[in-house]
């Protein structure tokens, strides 16, 4: 079957299933024509209220529905999106932004959205009953956050509507990356009447933005729709729809592109020698730089050897990065050093971390009471369901452990959902993870990934003197001074050895010819408003 018969095929399946709602009731939006870009979701949907997500491939779908004040741009800045533009205090804690008034909420509201919407969406992300685990993360430093979060209060003195188009934000000090915390979804808009009338909870049937995308379609497990927002304040996009079917398994997401199935896709690293050999494949291969680091996390909280330092830097000088990248990623990553990554600022191009070194590796763990691993506990180290590359790369690691310490580990692989909450409840020992910025600041990774007490530090990670260099950063308004206070502070989270900092990991994707128009940063592709998929 020929790709324009294929396309008719699936628009005329795509309309027949989107033509009824919840309960028979006719759907708000169907998909209208063939220009549909298909790529696979590669994980079930982990929530579909922006308050609570966490992940990237769940934001992903996410942001095409949903929308904020701020945006990035494809030059990773932050622009406009629901803010027109914005002021702020000499004193740098009061945000005063102005609201485009032409933002409509889809159907069947349809009504135009106003600062109070705003009010109503981060308080609602901040109260306990919506539980959510990344909203003390990203809007914490707003007056009054913490006492709703905390349930003392369920009104947020920092934020107010000073008019329909015009919201008021006060911080409680200067933070110079707080504008790039407001472009997670803990802080997009979400409609007050649709929540309120399905008890409170942000799902399928209540899944009302203000985006390019409207949902037209959700079957859990299986795939998501979406259909283009004809009213969307930016123009309607050229896509006709969005099309995401749930492809948990690596081998067949690239079965389904190959066969023509989808217009997109991730690779698997031990496949690129022969994409790339491959005449037709080869000429579609596209590689992305993103603001990533991936580590290796030693959970003082879940593993008792992981509290002596010396066991934790014993690790880190036990594993050879190097051939991890050469053998398990093809090449396609940058050693990692340290932990913020290039292209954000901050970044130490010149650092140099823990070096491979395993003699100094069976020292140290000797001198922690463990000569040649002897007595060393069974440890299992986990990782992402899903993903050959990751699992590889968690083999390499296992075997540099053996080679280099005399550690038995074993491994496992937790679907990704599962992993997120075992990760946040603190109960994994040792994990293979990623964590992509948010935003491009250092704030991102050091600040709010290991300072005591932070929501994302679940590891037991404690140290004073970081603590107190990352609290006189986070406030600094003198950019040089700042940084300087950063690099001070990643040095000795490198030292100390709570994570083991492995690699910078590039996208490596296929893209079909006729995919047109996608506009892409440092934290991802942006939301499919110039996308395209028409020959």
């Amino acid at each position: 079957m020929n790709r324009w018969l294929r396309l008719w095929a699936a628009a005329a399946t795509v309309l027949t299933l989107a033509a009824c709602g919840p309960k028979g009731e006719k759907a708000a939006y169907t998909v209208k024509g063939d220009n549909v870009f298909r790529y696979a979701l590669q994980s079930r949907p982990t929530s579909l209220d922006p308050a609570t997500v966490e992940d990237g491939d769940t934001i992903d779908m996410l942001m095409q529905v949903f929308e904020g004040l701020v945006q990035w741009s494809e030059s990773n800045e932050i622009v406009p999106n629901i803010a027109e533009r914005w002021e702020i205090s000499g004193d740098g804690r009061v945000y005063t932004f102005h609201l485009k008034s032409n933002v409509l909420f889809h159907k069947p509201f349809e009504r135009k959205l106003t600062a109070q919407d705003f009010v109503y969406s981060i308080t609602r992300a901040l109260l306990p009953a919506t539980k959510s685990a990344t909203a003390m993360n990203y809007l914490n430093d707003i007056v009054g956050a913490a006492d709703v979060a905390d349930g003392k209060t369920s009104t947020l003195a920092g934020v107010k509507a000073l008019s329909d188009t015009t919201l008021e934000i006060t911080i409680d000090k200067r933070k110079p990356y707080f504008l790039g915390k407001l472009t997670y979804p803990t802080a997009y808009a979400v409609c007050r009447e649709a929540i309120e009338k399905n008890g409170g909870r942000v799902d399928e049937k209540s899944m009302i933005g203000t985006g390019p995308f409207a949902l037209a379609q959700y079957k859990p497990g299986y795939s998501v729709l979406l259909a283009a927002n004809p009213a969307y304040h930016g123009g309607k996009p050229i896509l006709d729809g969005i099309e995401r079917p749930i492809l948990p398994d690596s081998n067949t997401r690239q079965t389904r592109y190959e066969s023509g199935g989808t217009d997109i896709t991730d690779i698997q690293r031990a496949d690129l020698s022969r994409i790339q050999a491959d005449p037709v494949l080869g000429k579609q291969l596209r590689e992305f730089p993103r603001a990533n680091i991936w580590y290796l996390a030693l959970n003082q909280l879940a593993f008792e050897p992981f509290k002596d330092k010396r066991v934790r830097q014993a690790f880190a000088h036990a594993i050879d990065k190097d051939a991890v990248i050469k053998l398990a990623l093809k090449g396609t990553a940058a050693r990692a050093e340290g932990i913020v990554p290039p292209g954000v600022l901050g970044h130490q191009a010149g650092f140099r971390g823990l070096a491979y070194d395993p003699e100094r590796a069976r020292k140290l763990l000797a001198d922690a009471g463990y000569p040649g691993g002897k007595g060393f506990p069974k440890l299992t180290i986990s990782f992402r369901q899903g993903y050959k590359y990751i699992e590889d790369a968690v083999i390499a690691v296992r075997s540099d452990l053996k080679r280099n310490l005399g550690i038995e580990c074993d491994i496992q692989q937790i679907e990704w959902a599962q992993f997120l909450k075992q990760r946040t409840d603190g109960t994994l020992p040792c994990y293979h993870l990623r964590w992509a910025a948010d935003y491009l600041d250092p704030q991102n990774f050091l600040s709010l990934m290991l300072h005591t007490g932070s929501p994302e530090n679940t590891i037991g990670y404690a140290n004073p003197e970081f603590d107190r260099l990352c609290d006189m950063a986070d406030v600094e308004p003198d950019p040089e001074k700042r940084l300087k206070l950063y690099a001070q502070a990643e040095r000795i989270a490198v030292d100390d050895a709570p994570w083991v900092p492995m690699y910078h990991l590039r996208d490596v994707e296929l893209h079909k010819p006729h995919l047109k128009g996608l506009r892409d940063s440092l934290m991802g592709h942006l939301p499919h408003i110039t996308t395209s998929v028409k020959p």
